[in-house]
């Protein structure tokens, strides 16, 4: 009961940060549950564009289900909020080219 004093949970981060990543190889799990408004950036640095696909845990068993792909410009940034009310345990991304990128999630 004394945490729920502090207001609700907030916070942002993300399995990758400029971080060199391979080609249809998803990213670590990045826990999505318990926030009211979720928001995605992605960029990376790859010489032409690179497709992410969103992929989330909707119950916590382990079931992947591909949520949406977005194609993403070199040198741009796609910022996308999920819908209010949606809802998954875990959230994970691929890229379907090796770049340095960055899927960052900012939570309120």
């Amino acid at each position: 009961d004394d945490l729920w004093k502090l207001g609700k949970p907030r916070g942002e981060g993300g399995p990758w940060k400029e971080t060199a990543v391979e080609a249809n190889q998803p990213s670590d799990p990045y826990l999505m549950t318990g926030f009211d408004r979720k928001t995605l950036l992605l960029s990376h640095a790859a010489g032409e564009a690179v497709a992410f696909t969103v992929e989330v845990d909707p119950d916590g068993t382990g079931l992947w289900c591909a949520y949406k792909t977005f194609s993403v410009e070199s040198g741009k940034t796609e910022t996308h909020r999920f819908p209010d009310g949606f809802s998954a345990y875990w959230v994970r991304v691929k890229a379907d080219r090796a770049a340095r990128a960055t899927a960052w999630f900012v939570y309120e």
